[in-house]
């Protein structure tokens, strides 16, 4: 292990980190908050000196940046950058303690979701800005951010970006990971501005526009209302947020090919089973709420299909806004929504959770080895659209599989522990 290139890359990532805190200095003099302007300076010397110290460390570094380094790296970015980007909710004493900033702001990078916030129209603008800016860096991968736009990766930057890729590399990325970051890059921020117009044309201000838009591309969920969506009351608004959800929990690969003029969704295996999930589950609910009754709707009694379709997308994509209280449907909704979640989004998405592609190949092993338990000599190949699924890679995503579900599994009786008297489906999810 490379020490010292180890300290000069975070360092670097840290600083780049810290700078970025700068875009909520126009923030705080546009809303006046004047004591927040102050929390956001200190917060840049305090993460200036975190990263000065740790390039300094590092500032003799020499080699390149290999898979170990590559996975050092991006595990310790995670970790610091949440310590970094938790000081202005620390120090602007928004937060309890250390450790409330530290996972509102964990939370945010990961794009999680979850918030120790009981209410949010109470804070200030620079504050939610910063939490919804979060989201933003942490949407496409801080770490694929720091490829495209900071030299020093060199030839680690393949090391770092597919460390820091969610599941196989698709054909559309191309052979120059730097020129695939930077696209990507580019295609995240069209998406945001492209769904902040829409929502300011429906009804939204630009501040709520901005910060939704970012909550909603980088799957994360994160909203300047407690009531979330439902604040406003719109189905527009809902529907596009419906639609950039869904698109976000899409890999991202397939969007790339779109803007050069190659339609490849529909040759897609993931993206067509990541469809009919969304769909055919957002079917089901609405049938089952329409025979039901449930009062838990929009429009009780009625056709509820923008309720279910809001609810399985955002579930799906593992964004994290609401509309309704899905907790009042019916459990066995809810256990076919749970499962949904886990699911997740496709490969080279910002959602989150398993990943709609590695059930599809597990799926397709276990066909293929109870088709080799009928006829053990006949040789069979399992393919992807297309392409050969290796025995390696099969061994890869059942590891995968097995350790996502043990820490599930921990998780939830961790959880179950420590707060006694919640149910099982509340303490798994």
């Amino acid at each position: 292990m490379n020490y010292y290139i180890l300290c000069k890359m975070i360092g670097v990532f840290l600083g780049a980190l810290t700078l970025s805190m700068g875009i909520c200095i126009p923030i705080a003099a546009i809303y006046q908050e004047w004591g927040m302007l102050a929390v956001i300076l200190e917060s840049m010397l305090v993460g200036g000196i975190i990263s000065g110290t740790l390039y300094f460390l590092g500032r003799n570094a020499k080699g390149d940046v290999f898979r170990r380094e590559a996975l050092a790296t991006v595990g310790f970015c995670w970790l610091l950058a949440a310590l970094v980007g938790g000081l202005p909710f620390y120090l602007a004493q928004v937060v309890p303690d250390f450790a409330s900033a530290y996972f509102e702001s964990a939370s945010g990078l990961t794009t999680t979701g979850a918030t120790i916030f009981t209410t949010v129209e109470d804070k200030p603008y620079t504050i939610l800005f910063w939490r919804s800016f979060l989201h933003f860096l942490g949407g496409l991968g801080i770490v694929i951010l720091f490829v495209a736009f900071i030299p020093l990766a060199g030839a680690g930057g393949r090391a770092l970006f597919l460390q820091e890729s969610t599941g196989p590399i698709s054909e559309g990325m191309t052979p120059r990971i730097k020129d695939t970051s930077l696209q990507l890059v580019y295609l995240y921020v069209g998406l945001n501005a492209a769904q902040a117009i829409l929502l300011m044309i429906f009804g939204m201000n630009l501040f709520d526009a901005v910060t939704h838009a970012m909550g909603t591309i980088a799957t994360g969920g994160f909203s300047t209302k407690t009531s979330s969506i439902l604040y406003y009351n719109s189905p527009a608004i809902e529907w596009i947020i419906i639609f950039f959800m869904y698109i976000s929990g899409a890999n991202f690969a397939l969007h790339l090919d779109l803007l050069k003029g190659k339609f490849t969704y529909f040759r897609n295996t993931e993206f067509l089973v990541y469809t009919s999930l969304i769909f055919g589950v957002s079917l089901i609910t609405t049938v089952a709420l329409w025979i039901t009754e449930n009062p838990a709707v929009s429009n009780p009694g009625g056709w509820n299909f923008r309720d279910a379709m809001f609810v399985v997308t955002n579930l799906q994509s593992c964004t994290g806004f609401a509309t309704v209280d899905y907790d009042q449907w019916p459990e066995s909704i809810r256990i076919m929504l749970l499962m949904v979640l886990f699911v997740g989004g496709c490969a080279g998405s910002t959602g989150g959770a398993m990943k709609v592609i590695r059930f599809v190949i597990l799926a397709k092993l276990l066909y293929m080895e109870i088709l080799a338990a009928a006829s053990p000599r006949t040789v069979r190949l399992v393919k992807l659209d297309g392409v050969v699924i290796q025995r390696e890679t099969g061994y890869q995503i059942l590891i995968f599989f097995f350790l996502y579900v043990s820490i599930a599994a921990l998780g939830t009786m961790l959880i179950g522990l420590f707060m006694p008297g919640q149910s099982m489906i509340t303490c798994f999810s």
